[in-house]
């Protein structure tokens, strides 16, 4: 069984945590333990940076000793830095996409660390940026991303 990479969006690790959405918990939950499993899954450290900012500022109730666990999980499946190569290419992007500009560096992300996916609920599902196409986990499961050969 083969799997691309998939570059996970902040939204994703927070509805994981998040039970006031069971639907979407179960999903992300189901995907991240997946392409985990696979050593599939990419985040980049501004991924992380966003992940603690949202749990620091009560968007999901994490503790804070649980928060360093799963940002300690996560560390393994992080790459990349955001540098003025990267600001560059979402600069690019942007103008390709008239994207959010922070969903472009974390697309320029994705792109640059060779997914062929971006996981996420806020970009158009479906469309192609650059060879890494947009895939929304509450409309997809990971099945969508894993091919026997």
């Amino acid at each position: 069984m083969t799997t691309e990479r998939v570059f996970v969006d902040t939204n994703v690790l927070l509805y994981a945590r998040d039970d006031r959405y069971p639907d979407k918990q179960k999903a992300a939950a189901h995907w991240l333990a997946a392409l985990a499993h696979r050593e599939a899954l990419i985040v980049s450290p501004q991924i992380l940076g966003e992940f603690h900012n949202a749990i620091l500022r009560g968007k999901v109730g994490v503790d804070e000793a649980e928060m360093r666990r799963v940002i300690a999980a996560l560390q393994p499946f992080s790459h990349g830095t955001t540098d003025l190569e990267l600001i560059a290419q979402a600069w690019t992007i942007r103008k390709e996409t008239a994207f959010q500009w922070w969903d472009c560096v974390i697309l320029a992300a994705a792109i640059r660390a060779g997914c062929r996916y971006l996981l996420s609920e806020d970009y158009q599902h479906g469309r192609t940026v650059r060879g890494t196409t947009i895939l929304n986990p509450f409309t997809v499961g990971p099945e969508a991303v894993m091919t026997e050969h």
